[in-house]
């Protein structure tokens, strides 16, 4: 497998999924799982002509039902120049698209029960403790002030960017540098992230704005942490 990374409001979701069991999926012929063969092959012709007619360079696919692989393909390159083939198991970086994947994955830990949108994010991550909201900023040399945060940052702000967490890299120019100037990465590009490292201090830096006020497109789903970190602060 390729190096991969946690993105995300990853913060909770690691650590109420870590300890579930999860089955193995294993092989099988689609007709076992009710599916045709020749049914799946239109995939195939689909795939390859984007690939040969260059609209892409190359693309994985990947079908399971009832527990059981039935169609896991690569096709085209991963790397033009070299003509790397792709291989099932390339990891793609696909940006904020990562969002709403997390998003319904905590929604439906939400629906089993396992944490409360309105908890605070300190409840798992300690380090949210105690928030700040910015007041003043001076351009001139990055300095800024605060005053508290008139309510807790919740999961719930988290998944309506409503935390007051901006953007490193996109987000508003003040941000962009208290942010570049603590070292916090934009959440995609790096592969030299500490998880739990940048997970403390971006947690100690101010917001924006009042939790709730309003909406800013941050790193509210990218809010991460380390899996063992997390269940151990949970518990």
């Amino acid at each position: 497998m390729k190096r991969s990374f946690f993105y995300p409001l990853v913060l909770i979701l690691l650590s109420l999924s870590a300890c579930n069991d999860v089955p193995l999926l294993k092989p099988a012929s689609p007709e076992s799982v009710c599916m045709l063969s020749e049914r799946l092959e239109r995939i195939d012709r689909m795939i390859q002509q984007a690939v040969d007619s260059n609209w892409i360079a190359g693309a994985t696919a990947f079908i399971a039902r009832d527990g059981k692989i039935i169609y896991d393909k690569a096709f085209g390159v991963s790397d033009l120049q070299a003509k790397t083939p792709m291989q099932t198991d390339n990891i793609f970086r696909i940006a904020s698209q990562s969002k709403a994947i997390v998003s319904i994955a905590a929604m439906t830990l939400f629906e089993e029960g396992k944490f409360l949108l309105d908890d605070p994010v300190s409840k798992y991550i300690p380090e949210f403790s105690n928030q700040q909201v910015l007041a003043t900023f001076s351009e001139k040399d990055t300095t800024y002030t605060t005053v508290p945060a008139a309510r807790p940052v919740t999961i719930r702000h988290l998944l309506t960017h409503t935390s007051g967490i901006d953007y490193a890299g996109i987000g508003s120019q003040t941000m962009r540098a208290i942010y570049a100037k603590a070292g916090i990465a934009p959440g995609f590009g790096s592969n030299s992230d500490v998880i739990g490292e940048e997970m403390k201090d971006l947690g100690e830096l101010p917001l924006v704005h009042q939790p709730g006020d309003r909406f800013t497109y941050g790193l509210n789903i990218d809010v991460r942490i380390s899996c063992r970190a997390m269940v151990g602060n949970a518990s």
